[in-house]
């Protein structure tokens, strides 16, 4: 019992000390002092000025506390009046236990609104620049002393860190270039590096021109291995990015095993997965520093990347052919990056169930260049190209006032700009593929070299399969005068032109092989535009062939029955046959504004009757932005193995004309018998008005017709 009232007592005793304490420790304290002491620390290790705007106190109740008031310090010289750094205030809690024996201990840290501004003026000097330490100290004498930070590392210890509101701001004068981090709310729970320390932060990131905000939402585990390195194993990110291209913003998660390399300025993300609303992906991540340049290098497993869905939240809605077109690209990448270049080392992805295997080179950022080596089974290029506009879309884009709607994606500048931009990057690339598909033709075995710079690009050779036969073609822009040129030459051998011409325009409308070859400039352009710039000249060869929808023997036959009745004769029976057969058939001549003209067209009919063609020979002109031909024939009966002397053959080869119109399947064929049925005409005149005289002479009858005819 004794015992119990003594221990009461001298419980009793220590609360009536600590209260005494608590209320006389704040008065032996001078503020005062502890503000001078404080100002002049900080201007012997850094030349600067720190203000106290306030008292600095002791508290001893709830628990022991240093409360410090609002500190601002300041810039280096010739960086303005605001401060470089500043708190509103911060409270340092003690415990009381580990006090009593002489060690302390800070149960807690707690900083309100730090403020940090770093600045780089004109001249690139950085307003931190006389804080870090000379590039090369003297070398000082060794010493056994362990210094203050070991032995405070050894006595203090520290249970959580707390920064509220913080705020961080970084300004390049020389570029213009700004970051900005606030709102920064920072927890970190035992700042022991033996131990682990969970930590949870959350912030709001700014990027200046053009402006890009993101809401992060950060968690790990931090803890110092023996080798130096700093683990973060279960680092979480959350955010949510915010710019001005993006309608909405962008949510993404981002789990990985973190680990930080002081010694070598690197940054190491293991078992990274990034889940984002248009991408997925899984890898490593490493970002190193080489001088003062900033270096990445990554593994990707790129599991989903909706090009589509991200182009959307962009603000740049694709309107392609296919609905569906780049809504589905996975594979895998390995990358490394730094200020000047993107290295694709490799790349094997899948694009639309298109595979695709090689490396790019990307040069960056103001004279951009491109190396590229790619390989792909397949691309269906139609499925890429602008959807059609609705009827009425494009008046509607020419006159917004009427209140129609813009597309949601318009053609960026004309194609001669899209021109001059393509030929300002340094190109040089070549492009294998297995087959392509453009504008219904497919092609098969492309192998492409592309090389540009400097105003010029050429994309040549091009070798390619095509329908059974084989394409050889060159195309070279010129985007350095006043109007960007481009220069085409082709040679196309041995083409099937059947499924060829259906395929581009859908009508089967001629069959045979053909070889076509060309040299021709143009403008830069599209479509009809483009066709009508077209400039050169064209050759055409083909044989065994049909041109369907036209009968030209039937033709001739129909003029040859006109001549026939003329004479008194029976006509022959003509050619059934809605086609024209032909064995051979070359044209060739001046492409000139889109119009080519054929002086030497040459084709040989076969026609219905065993052993006779017909050669037909002549001139014309085919409009390639239309389609529309106009062609003057003449046409000669001839029969196989040489002419035959009977009368029926020699009359048959009387030349007949024909006129052919139209463009192909829609072919229009006309007899033009005016030569023909005048000089028929001048014969039975002849033959009425006799012979002529017995010395020879003609008789002065058909004397006369023959001058009034020119006959």
């Amino acid at each position: 019992m004794k015992l119990l009232r003594r221990l009461l007592i001298v419980a009793v005793l220590l609360l009536a000390v600590l209260v005494a304490a608590a209320a006389l420790l704040p008065r032996l304290v001078d503020s005062d002092v502890l503000r001078s002491m404080l100002i002049l620390a900080v201007r012997n290790h850094t030349g600067r000025e720190l203000t106290v705007e306030g008292d600095i106190r002791f508290a001893l109740l709830p628990r022991p506390a240093l409360v410090l008031p609002h500190l601002s310090l300041a810039d280096a010289a010739d960086f303005g009046p605001e401060p470089f750094a500043s708190v509103d205030g911060a409270r340092l809690n003690l415990r009381l236990w580990p006090l009593l024996w002489r060690r302390l201990e800070v149960a807690s840290i707690r900083i309100d609104r730090p403020q940090l501004r770093l600045k780089v003026d004109a001249g690139g000097r950085g307003n931190w620049a006389d804080l870090l330490p000379a590039s090369e100290p003297a070398s000082p004498k060794p010493s056994t002393d362990k210094g203050l930070g070991s032995t405070l590392a050894g006595r203090i210890g520290v249970g959580q860190l707390t920064l509220h509101d913080a705020d961080l701001l970084w300004s390049d004068q020389r570029s213009g270039r700004w970051a900005r981090v606030h709102g920064l709310d920072l927890d970190l729970d035992g700042l022991d590096p033996a131990r682990p320390m969970p930590v949870r932060a959350t912030a709001t990131v700014d990027v200046g021109d053009p402006a890009r905000s993101i809401r992060l939402d950060v968690a790990t585990t931090l803890q110092r291995g023996a080798d130096g390195l700093w683990q973060g194993p279960d680092l979480r990110i959350d955010g949510e990015l915010a710019a001005a291209p993006l309608q909405d913003a962008l949510a993404l998660h981002l789990t990985a095993a973190a680990s930080f390399d002081p010694a070598q300025t690197r940054l190491r993300l293991q078992q990274l997965a990034l889940d984002a609303k248009p991408v997925q992906l899984r890898g490593e991540l490493t970002v190193a520093r080489s001088g003062d340049t900033p270096v990445v290098g990554a593994q990707v497993n790129l599991e989903r990347l909706d090009a589509r869905a991200l182009a959307a939240q962009l603000g740049k809605p694709l309107t392609l052919a296919d609905p569906g077109a780049l809504s589905s690209i996975t594979g895998n990448l390995e990358l490394s990056a730094d200020a000047r270049e993107v290295n694709l080392a490799r790349v094997d992805l899948n694009v639309d169930g298109s595979a695709w295997h090689g490396n790019a080179r990307i040069g960056l950022p103001d004279k951009p260049a491109v190396r590229f080596a790619l390989e792909g089974d397949h691309l269906d290029l139609d499925r890429y190209l602008p959807a059609a506009q609705a009827p009425g879309a494009q008046s509607a884009v020419a006159n917004p006032s009427a209140g129609a709607q813009a597309p949601a994606v318009a053609v960026a500048g004309s194609p001669a700009e899209a021109l001059r931009r393509l030929t300002q990057i340094n190109l040089d690339g070549t492009l294998n593929l297995a087959t392509l598909r453009v504008r219904g033709l497919v092609l098969e075995r492309v192998a492409l070299r592309a090389r540009g710079g400097d105003g010029r690009l050429a994309l040549e050779p091009l070798n390619t399969s095509l329908y059974g036969g084989a394409l050889d073609a060159g195309l070279q822009a010129d985007a350095r005068g006043r109007e960007p040129t481009l220069h085409l030459k082709l040679a196309a051998t041995d083409v099937a032109a059947g499924p060829f011409l259906t395929a581009l325009t859908g009508r089967d409308a001629v069959q045979g092989r053909f070889t076509v070859a060309g040299e021709m400039t143009g403008a830069a352009a599209t479509g009809e535009a483009l066709l009508r710039s077209l400039n050169g000249t064209l050759r055409l060869s083909g044989s065994d062939g049909v041109l369907k929808g036209i009968n030209a023997d039937r033709t001739i036959c129909q003029g040859r029955a006109l001549i026939a009745r003329a004479r008194d004769k029976d006509p022959a029976d003509c050619d059934p046959s809605p086609d024209t057969r032909f064995s051979a058939l070359r044209m060739g001549g001046p492409l000139t504004a889109g119009v080519w003209r054929s002086d030497d067209l040459f084709l040989e009919q076969q026609r219905y009757r065993p052993g006779r063609f017909y050669r037909l020979t002549g001139a014309g002109t085919l409009d390639l932005a239309t389609g529309k031909a106009d062609y003057l024939l003449k046409a000669t009966a001839v029969r196989w193995g040489g002419e035959a002397a009977d009368p029926e053959i020699r009359e048959s080869m009387v030349p007949v004309r024909v006129r052919v119109r139209g463009r192909p399947g829609e072919w229009h064929l006309k007899p033009e018998l005016g030569d023909g049925m005048r000089d028929e005409a001048l014969r039975k005149l002849q033959d009425k008005l006799g012979p002529g005289g017995n010395d020879g002479r003609e008789s002065r009858g058909k004397a006369l017709l023959r001058g009034l005819f020119g006959r």
